[in-house]
């Protein structure tokens, strides 16, 4: 199974799903995050120590590759023809069967449009008229057969939750990597996750969502489509 992780900026998929991408990797599946942005006008860090940061993150989470759309930090549009062309571009490329999708509802103009544009991507990557063609080559049309959004800034309707509790080490190492963003040392301008207890946070709202399933750690999502059933066995075949 290939799956993408679409991220607004460098650290975004290990702060809100990195656990579920460390365990897919575990698993032997193929993973691939994917940066909307290099994150060049975050408070903290310049856009080279962030690149290094989030291939270290990856190596920790031990997805397949990471990469990086270069669209604008701060300057994220949910209707630029371009900016969506983009990410349609990666979605053909990858030809991911799941992707885990930021949560548009948040106060973050980039999230919120980055959000959007992810879903948008997402639809526009099955249509066989919709082009992203670079000179002579033709992309394929690619269908996304399930996306999953995750929580942000605002939870998401916890539609199922992935027990992420073997893999919750893992996830901390993955954000403790992004040093330029959550170290807090000599000169760092105070942000919400330079906060001491930001890490605490995350730990907080996995421990909440694990215990919705009876799991010590969770990652909650929201289904964007309704799962077909055609057996009720499948729903207690895991209790």
């Amino acid at each position: 199974m290939r799956v993408l992780a679409i991220g607004i900026h460098p650290d975004d998929v290990e702060i809100n799903c990195g656990g579920t991408v460390a365990l897919l990797a575990r698993r032997g599946e193929e993973v691939t995050i994917l940066d909307l942005t290099r994150g060049e006008s975050s408070s903290n860090g310049t856009p080279e120590e962030r690149a290094r940061e989030a291939e270290e993150a990856a190596r920790i989470l031990g997805t397949q590759r990471r990469l990086n759309a270069a669209l604008p930090d701060t300057g994220l549009r949910s209707e630029e023809p371009d900016q969506l062309r983009a990410i349609v571009r990666v979605i053909r490329e990858v030809r991911p069967h799941v992707v885990l999708v930021p949560n548009h509802d948040d106060p973050h103009p980039d999230h919120m449009a980055g959000g959007l544009l992810s879903r948008h991507a997402i639809f526009l990557s099955n249509v066989n008229g919709y082009t992203t063609d670079q000179g002579a080559r033709r992309q394929e049309r690619w269908r996304v057969l399930r996306a999953l959004l995750y929580s942000g800034r605002r939870e998401v309707r916890a539609d199922l939750v992935v027990d992420i509790t073997d893999v919750h080490e893992t996830k901390l190492a993955a954000v403790r990597a992004h040093q330029s963003q959550v170290g807090g040392g000599a000169g760092t301008i105070a942000t919400p996750l330079t906060d001491p207890r930001f890490l605490s946070v995350i730990e907080a709202r996995d421990r909440l969502a694990g215990r919705r399933i009876g799991a010590t750690f969770g990652e909650a999502f929201e289904l964007l489509a309704p799962i077909a059933l055609a057996h009720f066995e499948s729903l207690v075949s895991e209790a």
